[in-house]
């Protein structure tokens, strides 16, 4: 009985020492499951703190950056020397309300439409009563003489020739005869006949500028009898517009 009763109390205390092992087992468990469940909280706060750093960002006030990078100046304009007295002679040019003399001179390569615009321009100009000098030769100067006329009021044309009638082309012929027969001026110039016709161009073009307040020339930038009078008329301090067709 008594060897009975000892083996009893060795299996009861094994029951407790299972008993004892199960609760620390789940002790454990429970451990784990506390500390994932915290470090899977504290990656998605800082995940959802990264996100919404970008919309705080934004939400706030916009930085504007002092220190602009270099890229260059594709369209970079040559500087132009402006006065106090050439600004205020261009104001007093377009506020002028008495009638003025306008120079029209250009290349003789001038398309269709830059035709129709000087045409057009010289047109405007006589029908304000203003005088408009233009040269005998083709392309701009034609383009002048044919918006001149059209006005009619041909005491308002002058045409200067760079040399006598006789020597202008044989297209040019046919109009400067126009001029002639509705009573505008035209002014040959048969002293310069032995020049070449470069050389009288230049002589024509200083007349022209001579008796003019303002010079309106349409030009490319190889177009070297045309920008040299433009300068000619800069320091006679005339008043002068250059439009470029190129």
């Amino acid at each position: 009985g008594g060897g009975g009763g000892g083996g009893g109390g060795d299996y009861d205390g094994s029951l407790e020492e299972d008993k004892r092992a199960g609760e620390e087992r789940k002790a454990e468990e429970l451990e784990g499951l506390e500390e994932l469940s915290s470090s899977s909280s504290s990656s998605s706060s800082s995940s959802s703190s990264s996100s919404s750093s970008p919309q705080q960002q934004s939400s706030g006030a916009t930085t504007i950056p002092t220190k602009v990078p270099n890229v260059g100046s594709p369209q970079a304009k040559l500087p132009e020397n402006y006065s106090i007295e050439s600004i205020m002679k261009e104001l007093a040019a377009i506020n002028q309300s008495g009638s003025r003399k306008y120079c029209i001179l250009g290349t003789r390569h001038c398309s269709y439409l830059h035709q129709q615009i000087i045409e057009l321009l010289s047109y405007a100009l006589i029908l304000s009563g203003n005088h408009v000098f233009t040269s005998g030769a083709g392309g701009t100067n034609a383009a002048a003489i044919r918006g001149a006329l059209r006005a009619e009021n041909p005491s308002l044309l002058t045409v200067l020739l760079p040399q006598s009638l006789g020597k202008q082309p044989r297209e040019s012929q046919e109009l400067l005869a126009k001029v002639v027969d509705l009573g505008a001026n035209l002014v040959p110039s048969p002293a310069n006949d032995a020049l070449t016709l470069d050389a009288a161009s230049r002589l024509c073009n200083s007349e022209l500028l001579s008796r003019v307040d303002q010079l309106v020339s349409f030009a490319f930038h190889d177009s070297g009898t045309v920008l040299e009078a433009a300068r000619e008329a800069k320091e006679l301090d005339k008043v002068v517009t250059v439009l470029y067709l190129d």
